[in-house]
């Protein structure tokens, strides 16, 4: 059966459309419903009214498609918001879906078995999701996750791309960021990351790291010219990555081959979190992968009874 399922992210509000093993239709938008929420704690007017014509445009897609089975989570944003449940509301009179709000752990454990749903590493293998908002990692074997539909070691915390850059605005481009300057700006927000993603050092060993999400997607495809899925990045790429979007402003990131103009601002902040989350684990290289949370929840238990609940 060809089933869809609607993801409303901090910065981008995504579609998947699967049968069985084959992908039907994949689509993003950069809604950003996450925006403002760390200064008011609600959800945007604006951001909410983008993320709506999404999720309408998406439940017709996904129709057009054959879908038998739509359904729709939500992530780090709704779990903050003080009105998420007047938004969820919204999006069920629209379509007559109510999104389900992810935990962390739960956000950890389905990107993990996304991301590891071909894997057949024999080794301890963490799955680092950077988002918008928040950033989970999960350690097991792909093994044990998939026998078991569930992972030995997860963790989330409240730190993501959006959420860096707003708390250090100068990262977002207005100018360019060179020299003290830049010592500065990107020091603080390192020491922001480090701080808030120190849980993730009592991970253990880990003898491979994939990474998922918008950000390390885009970073893969710089490096690999536009063949992300797969692609195998070393930290000295993050960094080259990182030294050209400071050498630019905002419209100068834009002009760069392979970012969409709604991640330009943003971009640094995720490379950041990416490489000190690396430097927690010590881990040099990793690889991307396309295959994240959205497909990790859509051949789950939880969406088949999801589902057959709205019969």
């Amino acid at each position: 059966m060809t089933r869809a399922l609607i993801s409303i992210g901090t910065n981008s509000t995504r579609l998947l459309v699967q049968d069985g093993e084959r992908r039907v239709a994949a689509e993003s938008r950069g809604t950003r419903i996450g925006t403002g929420i760390g200064s008011t704690g609600a959800l945007d007017p604006a951001a909410r009214a983008r993320t709506l014509e999404a999720i309408d445009a998406y439940v017709a897609i996904a129709r057009e498609a054959g879908a038998g089975e739509i359904d729709a989570i939500a992530t780090s944003a709704l779990r903050r918001a003080s009105d998420a449940d007047a938004f969820g509301d919204d999006v069920e009179r629209r379509v007559g879906i109510a999104p389900r709000i992810l935990s962390g752990d739960e956000e950890a454990t389905y990107s993990y078995l996304g991301a590891t749903r071909t894997h057949d590493g024999a080794g301890p293998l963490g799955v680092l999701d950077v988002g918008g908002g928040s950033s989970e990692l999960a350690v097991d074997t792909p093994a044990h996750a998939r026998a078991a539909g569930t992972v030995r070691s997860t963790q989330s915390v409240e730190i993501g791309a959006v959420r860096l850059s707003e708390r250090h605005q100068a990262l977002l481009g207005t100018h360019a960021l060179l020299g003290a300057e830049r010592a500065a700006v990107e020091g603080s927000a390192r020491s922001d990351a480090q701080t808030l993603l120190l849980p993730f050092a009592s991970a253990g060993t880990i003898a491979e790291l994939i990474v998922v999400g918008g950000t390390a997607f885009t970073a893969a495809a710089m490096v690999a010219g536009g063949l992300p899925d797969g692609a195998v990045l070393a930290r000295a790429d993050v960094a080259t990555l990182i030294d050209a979007l400071f050498a630019r402003d905002l419209e100068g990131r834009r002009a760069l081959p392979h970012i969409r103009p709604q991640r330009a601002d943003i971009l640094p902040a995720g490379l950041l979190v990416i490489d000190e989350a690396c430097r927690l684990l010590s881990v040099d290289r990793f690889t991307v992968s396309e295959s994240d949370l959205l497909l990790g929840y859509l051949t789950s238990p939880a969406f088949r009874a999801a589902a057959f609940a709205k019969r």
